[in-house]
This record gives C-alpha cells, structure tokens and sequence, in this order.
C-alpha cells in the first residue's frame, strides 16, 4: 500500500519534536510500555531529582512566586524541573506540540539576571513557566492547529494573550495537543497523533484542550491556557480533575490562530490548573496588565475582587441532575448529589432548575457552529490533501447557511437568550451548578462514535455565560457499580435516545474507576467573578 504523500511531512515533524527532548529526559522502552500510571513514572524515573518533583507537585502558583521572589529556586532552577516533566508527560501521554525548552531557558536565564541586578521583578507571574495550546501563536513555532498543511509555517508574531504572559514576566516552553478541527471531546490529529489521560492511559485526555489537560493534569504545568467554544476548556478539565475558567466572550484577549474561521458562536481562550487560586491569580494578573491596551477586542472590566470574594450571605444556587436528554452516569449524578447535600447542610438553597429550553439552546449552538457547511476544514485539508477525520463536529454542505439564513439564526439566538435570562432572573439565583459531561471518560476514538451530546456545555457558549469548574469526586469501584452500587435508577434505566443509549452503554466501572469527576459553576455573562466566588464556596464543602 502506497503511502500518503503528505505522511513524510508528520514524520519529519514527529522526528523534530523527539529531537527537541533532551537524551538524559528520555524514557527507556520498559518504561513506557509499563503498566504504571503517568504520574508514577514521573515520580519514580529518575529524571527529577527531589527538589524538581517538590516544585512541580505544587498546585498553587502564588507558592511558586514566592519562592522566586524570595530567591529559594531561580527561574532557570523551575524551568527546568517543568521542562523535564512536561518531556516526560509528553513521552506518556502524547499531549505536546511544538517543544521549545532551549528557547525557555534562555529566557528564564534572562529574567534571573534582570532579576539580580534591579531586585525588581518583571510581572505577576515573572519566572513561572506557563503553557498554552496548540491554538495561540507564538513567534518563531508551529501553530499546526493539528493540520499536516499547516505545519513547518511558523508564526511571524505572538498572539495578544501570548504577548501578555510575557509581558507579565511568564516562561512559555511549549504548546499542547488538540484534535484536528478542534471539534470534538477527544484530541487526536494527523501530526501528532492521540493524546491520552494523565491518569489513565487507557482513556482520552478531552478536546479540544485535551493536551492542555493532560500536561497540566500529570503537573507538567502550573498553568495552561486553553479555549472553548462548546467545552473544550471543561471538557478536559474534568476528565483531569482540574480547575478552569471558560469566560464570557471579550473578557481574555483573544486574536485568533489559523485562518480564521469566524464562528457564530466565538471561542474564549481561559486558564487550566490544579487549584482555584491559581486561575483566579491569572485572571487578576491579566486583567490588572490592562490587555484591552493591547488587544480591541479585550473588554476592559478588570477583575472585580469583591465579587470574586467569599460569599458573606448564604446562596440560592440552581441545579441540574439530568437536562433530560443524557443521563449522567452514576458517578457524575452521586458527585452531583453530594455537592446538592453539603450545599444544603451548609445553609444554601439548592433548587432544581427547569432544563426545558435546553435542548433548543443546545440545537441552535450546533446549526451555529456547522454554518459554513465544513468549508474551512475542507480548505485546510486541501492543503495537502490530507483527510478529514469523521465524526467531528464540522458541517456538511446541507449544513450551509447563507447569509440570509445566517441572519435569521443570529435572531433566534438573541430570541433564545432573552428567554434564558428571563428565566434566570425570574429564579433569583446566584449561580447554576450541573455536570460537565454526562460520561467519565472514553477510550480513544470512541467520542466520536457516540452521538455526541455536548448541551451540558455547548449551551453556555451560545449564552455567552461564563463558566468554572471544580473537582469534586472520584468513581467509586463499588458506590458507583452499575449493579451493585446506589445508583437505584441506573440499575433499570432505559435510554430516551441514541446519545443516551450510547452512554449508557459505554459505560465500565472498571475502566473509569478512581478517575475525577468535576462541576461546573455558571455565573451567566460576565460572570466570571461570580462563579469563582460559588466555586469557593463547593471547594471549602470538600475541605479545600
């Protein structure tokens, strides 16, 4: 069988980023064929010594800014430590694109030396090193978008948020896998090939931020920046137990990568991390640097600490379960019941929230993002001529709107938003607390089999509401056993739709067991301070 001409561009590629791997950070072949889990390879191979796994096992990054200003670790000392475990991550998981690590160092050497001779620090985050997704340009490298066309083109100029993370004193060292298209809650192209979970190599990492998630996951970052356009910062995030905020449009300085293709509905760029602090710390950071001076479509409300403070009132906090077209899974709906029960001991009022306009919502997100009928996939495969992988969520010519058409579904969104908020207003909630996905993970490729339902999410980008998630659970062997566990209703349940039989049908105990399961705190528009304040509130009920 001949092969495709465009497969001699991945492996020169794939070559490129293993040479980019030091030798003495590369693993053996019994190492990455063992059966242990990615974070104990990290922590037992012997390519950090112990003050390097100290460092990045910390999840809080004020920690870590303390310990540079303080003069406990250098910038070169910690870059190195999160360049080492993010080879290693990459090695384990597949979830790097470009590798800059040489670029890194010279930079963190830099910071060190400015640092010694003003004592002054060069930003909020000066010396730590961030990662972003294979989304943002960074000057100099790749943005592949996971496009065999588009590789070996590298960026002429960083993208704003890049541009602001080094404004603010930040060491980027590398971008992080993403599916091809972006369009699915899996992340494999192509280029460079499947990235998978950083607790469970047997399962997906998420998309489209599904590298993100799983560097950050396996603590081969403190802080990674993903985007969303239907859960592809959340998405991961909650199959990696992680925090993240997926903000209202305008709010992160956003200047797309790619040929731009301008959805009906826009993507947000947002933070991943290991703890709360850490993305609220970045948002305060960013938005106190005044990026709406940088980029115009930054809107400049800089971040309200008041509101994002501990609530001093008790809360009125709605709640879904089940929107009624894909059950959650057992584990999600008892993480689900348990954050309900500690709400309610603590004194809020939970109240079950009318999940009727949903399916609609959810339906106008998906004729928004399918508008152009596939034509900007179908340009970017034209490329090379490479194809396109099925299953993803891009458009079909039947699925092309004109400009017409376009306009009458711009009005049913405003339409559809209007009655959203009238709902929510008339409530009187604070903010709205449901799952992320209905399912706790996959195994690679399987996503796109599933007759994906995405309402848990893609509904809040149609909204334009912001959005956090926080980690509250973890499947339970024998709580969550399809047959033998609490879920009374799982036990007889009969699936409504094809979406729903699906999940029903994937799910194993045995496969996810032990794996996180995360919820998602809606704030509404602009509501991201709001949501990180409900978000401390759940993360104090499970003793955070």
């Amino acid at each position: 069988m001949t092969e495709p001409h465009w497969k001699p561009i991945v492996h020169r590629k794939r070559l490129t980023q293993l040479q980019s791997i030091p030798q003495p950070w590369r693993l053996p072949a019994s190492t990455l064929t063992s059966t242990k889990t990615p974070l104990e390879t990290i922590q037992t191979c012997g390519i950090l010594n112990s003050e390097e796994l100290q460092w990045t096992e910390i999840a809080g990054i004020t920690e870590l800014v303390r310990l540079l200003t303080s003069r406990s670790v250098t910038s070169v000392q910690l870059t190195t430590a999160f360049c080492k475990r993010a080879a290693i991550a990459q090695q384990l998981t597949g979830c790097l694109t470009e590798i800059f690590f040489d670029r890194a160092l010279q930079r963190a050497k830099r910071l060190d030396e400015e640092f010694e001779r003003t004592g002054k620090v060069a930003g909020p985050l000066h010396g730590i090193p961030v990662s972003v997704k294979d989304r943002f340009d960074v000057e100099g490298f790749d943005t592949t978008v996971g496009w065999v066309g588009l590789a070996n083109k590298p960026a002429a100029k960083s993208d704003s948020v890049v541009q602001l993370l080094e404004s603010m004193g930040a060491v980027l060292y590398v971008k992080t896998n993403v599916p091809q298209s972006l369009m699915m809650s899996d992340s494999y192209n192509h280029v460079f090939g499947q990235s998978v979970n950083a607790f469970n190599t047997a399962l997906i990492s998420g998309g489209s931020s599904g590298g993100e998630g799983a560097l950050v996951g396996a603590g081969g970052s403190i802080l990674g920046i993903g985007t969303d356009i239907g859960g592809s910062i959340r998405v991961p995030s909650n199959l990696q137990g992680l925090y993240s905020i997926c903000p209202t449009t305008g709010r992160v300085p956003w200047n797309c990568s790619f040929m731009h293709q301008h959805y009906l509905v826009p993507p947000v760029a947002g933070p991943m991390a290991r703890s709360l602090p850490t993305i609220e710390y970045f948002m305060q950071s960013l938005l106190d640097s005044n990026p709406w001076n940088l980029d115009p479509g930054c809107i400049p409300i800089p971040w309200r600490r008041e509101m994002a403070a501990l609530p001093t009132k008790k809360l009125k906090l709605g709640i879904v379960y089940d929107d009624g077209v894909v059950r959650p899974q057992p584990p999600v709906m008892r993480a689900m019941r348990e954050v309900a029960k500690r709400l309610t001991d603590a004194g809020h009022e939970v109240v079950e929230w009318d999940t009727s306009l949903h399916t609609a919502g959810t339906n106008l997100w998906t004729k928004s993002v399918l508008s152009d009928g596939g034509h900007h996939c179908r340009q970017l495969c034209a490329i090379v001529d490479e194809p396109l992988i099925q299953g993803m969520v891009v458009g079909t010519a039947a699925d092309e709107l004109s400009s017409v058409e376009k306009e009458k579904l711009e009005e049913e969104k405003y339409t559809f938003q209007e009655a959203y908020l009238a709902q929510w207003l008339s409530s009187g909630i604070d903010a709205l607390v449901l799952p992320v996905t209905p399912w706790v993970g996959y195994k690679p490729k399987q996503w796109v089999q599933s007759s994906q339902w995405l309402g848990y999410t893609a509904l809040y980008n149609l909204l334009n509401y912001a959005a956090v998630t926080v980690p509250v659970a973890k499947a339970d062997e024998q709580l969550d056993h399809p047959v033998s566990g609490i879920d009374e209703e799982w036990k007889t349940y009969a699936p409504r739709n094809e979406a729903d039989r699906f999940n029903y049908g994937q799910y194993v105990i045995d496969l996810v067991k032990e794996m996180p399961v995360t919820v998602q705190i809606v704030g509404g528009r602009f509501g991201e301070e709001k949501a990180v304040s409900v978000a401390k509130v759940v993360d104090g009920l499970f003793g955070r």
